[in-house]
Order: structure tokens, then sequence, then C-alpha cells
């Protein structure tokens, strides 16, 4: 039976955030999250089962927020709340035009773009597409897609056939991207599963998965072009990251002129998860170098634990 108390409103009781709609055509309906007011960051999610935006950023956000920014996360075509427009398919160009359409439609002429994994791919294309228009790219798990012979460490999923899954199948998938289990909360699991349970979700995500794995063969990254490329881009990569080597992560940052490579260790696909705290204040750091904004250092939850550990080894001795 449907779950029909699992709306799109839902991500309120699960993350805070409210929820917006845009239609696109007459068929097309983009969902997105608008918080915040401010020089604008749009954040582009990965793929996975149960993906949506919030589920992404949902702790990203209220740092920007925070800070004098305004942050927005469409759900992409293929995913989460969206309803793709009849005339659109899922793929890698078309999610790039997504963003740019996104951003015309709520008349937003520049802003920055902040992209994990897929969204990585998207945000860097957007970028070298439209240039004079992005302020900066901030690319999280470069997942290796971007080459012609990417290397990765681990295989691809057989998602492009699986339509059913179960919490413990989110469970695993979730804990394969991080480097502590652990850091998987049951929260997260519960919502993805309730949304891949909808009605035709889970066939929904093989369709597009099988779109998305058509679309990267043939989108991959001109180095000619990124060479000519000069917004700011901040490539953040985890060490543990099971879905390419650091090399990947390395060549894309040498790709572009005006690039910094920041590799966490303790950390896998999932950095602004993983290691949030820290990746909140490069992020804030990278945006307030390029608009003169004084950076509100957020609390962090590993200072306050070091003092902890500090006064109870005082009190042992």
């Amino acid at each position: 039976m449907p779950d029909q108390a699992f709306t799109a409103d839902s991500i309120q009781e699960y993350f805070g955030f409210s929820s917006h709609w845009l239609s696109e055509g007459d068929t097309g309906k983009i969902h997105y999250l608008d918080e915040g007011e401010g020089i604008p960051v749009i954040f582009v999610h990965g793929s996975a089962p149960g993906i949506t935006a919030a589920a992404n950023f949902y702790l990203n956000i209220p740092a920007l927020v925070a800070n004098g920014y305004r942050a927005l996360a469409p759900d992409l075509y293929g995913f989460g709340w969206t309803e793709t427009p009849a005339d659109k398919e899922p793929g890698v160009q078309a999610w790039t035009d997504q963003i740019i359409s996104f951003m015309d439609a709520l008349g937003i002429e520049h802003a920055y773009v902040v992209g994990n994994s897929l969204g990585g791919r998207i945000s860097t294309r957007v970028t070298l597409q439209n240039p004079d228009r992005i302020l900066g790219n901030i690319v999280i798990g470069n997942g290796g897609a971007f080459w012609p012979e990417p290397r990765f460490k681990g295989q691809r999923s057989s998602r492009e056939e699986i339509t059913f899954y179960s919490a413990d199948m989110i469970r695993e998938a979730l804990r394969k991207l991080v480097c502590d289990p652990a850091m998987v909360p049951e929260m997260l699991v519960e919502y993805r599963t309730r949304l891949i349970s909808m009605p035709g979700a889970a066939e929904r995500h093989a369709q597009t998965t099988r779109l998305q794995s058509a679309s990267i063969k043939q989108t991959r990254l001109d180095v000619d072009v990124a060479r000519t490329c000069t917004v700011p881009t901040l490539v953040i990569y985890g060490r543990e990251d099971s879905l390419g080597p650091p090399e990947n992560a390395l060549a894309l940052a040498e790709a572009f002129p005006n690039a910094d490579l920041m590799v966490f260790g303790h950390s896998g696909h999932w950095t602004m998860v993983e290691r949030v705290d820290d990746f909140n204040y490069l992020m804030l750091r990278f945006l307030a170098g390029y608009s003169n904004r004084i950076v509100k250092p957020p609390v962090r939850s590993q200072d306050l634990r070091a003092t902890e550990i500090r006064a109870e080894m005082a009190a042992a001795r």
C-alpha cells in the first residue's frame, strides 16, 4: 500500500526545509529548496536510490544560511520529487541545461555551484558552458567520470536492473560511500527507503541510471577547454573514497588554471557529511575569498571533543 503520509513536504519533518516548486512547460514540475538570502549558491546532488537535494546537503545548507548566503537545491530530472517534463530525458547535458534554466526561471544571473559525485560532473559542465554566470565551482567526490579512462577502485553497481529496495539495501549502499559506517544515520536510511518505495520510484531510478550511464560516455571532460576556464574551482576529495583513486581529483584540479585541491583523511565519498564541520568551514572560506565576506566559524564538534579529552587527562593526573 502506498505510503500516503510521505510527501515532498516530509523534508520539513526530516531535514527542517520547506518545499518549493517551479513549473517547466506543460508537464514538468521542479522540486527545489530555497533557504536564506544573499549571494546564491546552487547545490547539485549525486545519483543513488532515494537521493534528493535535501538528503544530500542537509548538513551544509544551514551553514550557508547562517553566513548570509542563499542556498538553492533542485531535485534533478529523474530524481526526488521533480516531475520530468515530457520532452526531457535525464542525462548529463539535460541536467546541465536544467541548472541554467533553473537560474533563468528564478532570475538568477550569477551563482556559485556545489556538486557532489555526479553533481560535481554537472556543476563542472555548467561552469565550462557558462563561465560568465558561475562565480565559483566546488566539486566533492570526483568519482573519476570526468576522464576518458576512469580508474575505479570498485565496480559500478547493477542499479540499472534493481526495481525494489529494502531498508537494509539502502543502508548497505550508503555505508559503502563513507569511511565509517556510523556516519550513516538511520533517519537518512528511513527517508531514502520511503522515497524509493513510492509507486514507480524504483523503476524510474533504474531508467534514470541507464540514461545516466549512456550520457556519461558522451560527456567526458575536454581538458583543453578546461584549461581556458578561469572560474575559481575547489576540488574536495576523501582519501578513502571507494569510487575512484586520488589521482582523478588531482587531474581534475590540474586541468583548471584557477583550482585548488583539498584531500581529507578519514573520509570517503561523502566528505560534506563525514567531515561536515571542516567541509562547511572550507566551503565558506572559498566563498568568502571571492565575495569579500567574513566567515563565522561554525561550532566544531571535533574541537569540543578535544577540549573534553584534555580536561579528562588533566583530571587524571
